[in-house]
């Protein structure tokens, strides 16, 4: 299946320079059929036909597409990339990923339906189609290692964004193997969609030991975290969360190349040429943010303290920004100009707040480098910079209080004992083992240390010390509690609604921006098993993560916070458990990569890095292809170019997998054909070159009707154009290494039909009459009923291809089309 995102670049392909012909090929480039070719039959399937499933289209990005309106209640039955007969004269026809794209497929079912057509010929018929059944593809036994979007579910059924199915077999046992895109990978079931094995993945022959791999493959980083994101939305879902997860990575992560701003290479020392020693070195634009947001993700990214970078990001399109300057983010976000028309301020509101709808920006522990992190004063400095969330840290101590703290030991680097006395590295104590009473009792935590912006002047901090004198707390530097922070923001409002701050200038902005300011609220927890350089496992230090969720989100829930408070955590174990019992609470998902080192102020690792070798607890079970990139495994494979036909030889030993578009660093109009042994599950190492007609830019289907000869289907991009380039080519292997025979059997777009089987269709359509045509965009589907007689079916791209009924502007059809051939084919 083929959308806008691959469009732009096969209409480019199909405008390259003619290439020589290789020898062995004979192209006819004329629109003249082959003498003898006919229509012989059509029936037509109606674009809007559902099956019973779950909701779908939930993120095409849009709610009316060429007038269908989405999403919908049922599965489309659209889509179809490949054709098998069946004993009872009924076909098998697969559906494909959906809606064109990993992003906007998370809710389509990878199904193959029974379909019974009634073709119209000159005897008559009925010219309809009756869908009579499906079978879902599944994986109930988890031979898939990496995260699906069914992950957490019993049955595990497949959906197109875990495999972007194109091409279908029935091997003689009666088992289906399926050619997928996004790996690109052979997938084995059994009759009814079950898999029986892992996916098979495709050799490089050219590089040994490696994989011809596409940008979806989910064995490198670059797509796995939208694939984590897939799945945990569909948890969240299914336990009556109403609202996606966040996604937050690491802003030196990014992918971008918009608006006039591109991401950089090495952009930090972990994941660059200075990592640290025994790290290994791996890209670092991984995370790509215009993905993720049409896949419905809102990326929340962290910690940019810098302005410049504030706007680069702004311009690249994240949702939000997590910063320890709100002072500087409140800034760029008022200066910036979204719509480019010249004038600043497109994120705020008429009374010059930040629009939340528009752009979140977060006070990160509060306001880290303008006060002490995570104390009242930080949440008091965020508020005054407007900004629309407070972000901060929770542990929790041994009494069970939630409470404010980066780090699970009280630091020396940040505290201090109230009374005076040594307090050092070696006396530092873990906030588990200590009440609420005795740190706030104990400790005063204002060290400056962030640089010359960094103030603890209680002066700066009414609301603070007002509330700290309040509750009998002996500064307004303890280590406030999650509900001091939430009683600070009450406190806040009062102060300048009717308190002695109404008189500011910027009072009723405050006042305002208070009553809806949201909560990012993280739970500190490592679940590692190193020891630290206290001698204490990561994973000791805390309370468990169980603990950790409930404590926090009963708060959330006593105070009526859900639909303003999140959770956040590298640990993916807590925001799980958050969804399971409290799905009204939105989670966020963060990512990161750090070094792994002891000392003050450590951030002793997080989730992108793996532990000895294997997956850490931070992903809750979730495969993560650590620092597997395009660094060590570049993708060979374009986007929408894996698997797209696959014929079965005919004596049903072996499969040829046939690529859709051209490897990087191969002739741009030469595929690849691999042969692959059904009994010993490996590719032989034969591998055949099909060139690509002059006008052609993709493949849609491949066939084989005897022991070397068969039939590619040619195209394309366009769509609506009776002069587009849609044709049938017969094709004879050759020796491996060596280009296939090809000579045109059908043109697609001229097949005479003297008798009218196919009639005039609606007004303004393209290509009826005679000669009939298929004027798509994707034709994906041919099979050989008989010796003399092709069926051909359109993939129709449902709800977006406008190929046939142009006049109108409706949606394709899936059209299966007869066509008798003038000579037998010599068939096995």
């Amino acid at each position: 299946m083929q959308h806008a995102q691959s469009k732009r670049w096969r209409l480019a392909l199909a405008g390259m320079v003619t290439l020589a012909l290789v020898a062995g090929c004979n192209d006819d480039d004329s629109n003249d059929d082959p003498a003898g070719v006919t229509l012989a039959g059509r029936a037509v399937l109606p674009a809007a036909t559902f099956a019973d499933g779950p909701v779908s289209g939930q993120y095409l990005g849009g709610s009316e597409f060429n007038g269908i309106k989405a999403p919908f209640d049922k599965q489309p039955v659209q889509g179809f990339s490949a054709v098998l007969k069946n004993a009872d004269g009924s076909y098998s026809v697969m559906a494909d990923n959906g809606y064109g794209s990993i992003e906007n497929s998370a809710d389509f079912n990878l199904r193959v339906y029974s379909v019974r057509p009634a073709f119209k010929t000159t005897s008559g018929g009925a010219g309809t189609v009756a869908v009579e059944g499906f079978i879902e593809l599944k994986d109930p036994n988890r031979k898939i290692t990496f995260p699906i979007v069914n992950e957490f579910t019993t049955d595990r059924v497949l959906t197109g964004a875990d495999f972007d199915i194109e091409s279908m077999q029935r091997a003689a046992d009666g088992t289906l193997w399926f050619g997928d895109e996004f790996g690109p990978f052979l997938i084995h079931t059994d009759k009814n969609g079950v898999l029986l094995e892992a996916p098979i993945a495709l050799p490089d022959v050219e590089n040994a030991g490696k994989q011809i791999r596409s940008p979806q493959n989910p064995y490198n980083e670059e797509i796995a975290a939208l694939r984590v994101m897939n799945t945990v939305r569909a948890h969240a879902f299914k336990f009556g969360g109403k609202r996606a997860p966040v996604f937050s990575p690491y802003h030196v992560q990014l992918k971008y190349d918009v608006n006039g701003v591109k991401s950089s290479a090495d952009a930090h020392y972990a994941r660059g040429k200075n990592s640290p020693a025994g790290l290994t070195a791996a890209a670092s634009d991984i995370h790509d943010i215009a993905s993720m947001k049409s896949a419905g993700y809102q990326v929340v990214t962290w910690t940019v303290n810098d302005k410049p970078r504030m706007t680069e990001l702004l311009k690249a399109g994240v949702s939000g920004i997590i910063s320890d300057r709100p002072d500087l983010l409140l800034q760029a976000v008022a200066e910036f100009d979204a719509n480019k028309d010249g004038k600043a301020g497109d994120y705020l509101t008429t009374d010059g707040l930040i629009d939340i709808a528009k752009f979140d920006a977060q006070g990160h522990r509060g306001g880290r480098n303008l006060r002490p992190e995570n104390t009242l004063p930080a949440m008091e400095v965020a508020l005054d910079n407007l900004m629309t969330t407070l972000e901060f840290d929770t542990g929790i101590s041994k009494d069970g209080v939630s409470i404010l703290k980066h780090d699970p030991y009280i630091e020396t680097q940040k505290c201090r004992r109230a009374d005076g006395a040594a307090y050092t590295f070696a006396d530092e104590v873990l906030i588990k083992d200590q009440t609420r009473a005795d740190i706030q009792s104990t400790f005063i935590c204002d060290k400056l240390f962030r640089g010359a912006d960094q103030k603890n002047d209680p002066a700066l901090s009414p609301v603070s010390v007002a509330l700290a004198s309040s509750k009998g707390y002996i500064s307004p530097y303890v280590m406030p509690t999650t509900q001091d922070v939430f009683d600070l923001v009450s406190a806040y409002i009062a102060y300048y609604e009717t308190g002695a701050g109404k008189t500011h200038a910027d009072a009723a902005k405050r006042v305002k921006n208070a009553k809806q300011v949201r909560f990012n609220i993280e739970t500190k927890l490592n679940p590692r098993s190193d020891k630290d350089n206290h001698g204490i496992a990561y994973k000791d230090r805390t309370v468990g993560f169980e603990q950790m969720a409930d404590t926090l989100a009963g708060l959330i829930v006593a105070n009526k916070l859900e639909a303003r408070a999140d959770i956040q955590s590298f640990d993916f174990r807590t925001l799980l458990r958050v969804q399971e019992k409290f799905p009204a609470i939105r989670t966020v998902y963060l990512f990161g990569d750090f070094p792994i080192y002891n000392g003050p102020d450590s951030d002793d690792g997080t989730n992108m890095q793996d532990e000895a070798g294997k997956n850490t607890p931070w992903m809750a079970g979730l495969y993560w292809p650590y620092r597997s990139t395009v660094t060590s495994t570049p993708f060979r494979a374009k986007r929408s170019g894996g698997f797209e036909g696959m014929a079965l030889s005919s004596d049903g030993s072996k499969l040829y997998p046939l690529l859709e578009l051209p490897l990087t660093g191969q002739d741009a109009k030469t595929l690849l054909i691999s042969e692959f042994d059904i009994a010993s599950r490996s590719y032989s190492g034969k591998q055949f070159k099909y060139k690509l007609d002059d006008k052609g830019t993709n493949i849609g289907d491949f066939i084989l009707f005897n022991a070397s000869e068969g039939i590619i289907i040619e195209r394309d991009g366009s769509q609506g154009d009776a002069n587009g380039f849609k044709k049938l080519f017969r094709i004879k292997l050759g020796n491996s290494g060596e280009y296939v025979g090809k000579t045109e059997l059908v043109n697609l777009m001229a097949i005479p039909d003297p008798a009218g089987i196919a009639g005039k269709g609606e007004t303004g359509d393209i290509a009826m009459g005679n000669p009939f045509g298929m004027p798509f965009n994707t034709i994906e589907d041919v099979l050989i009923v008989d010796a003399n007689t092709l069926l051909v079916i359109d993939d129709n791209n449902f709800p977006f291809s406008v190929g046939r009924h142009k006049g109108s502007g409706k949606p394709d059809d899936n059209e299966f089309v007869l066509i008798k051939l003038p000579e037998a084919l010599p068939l096995k």
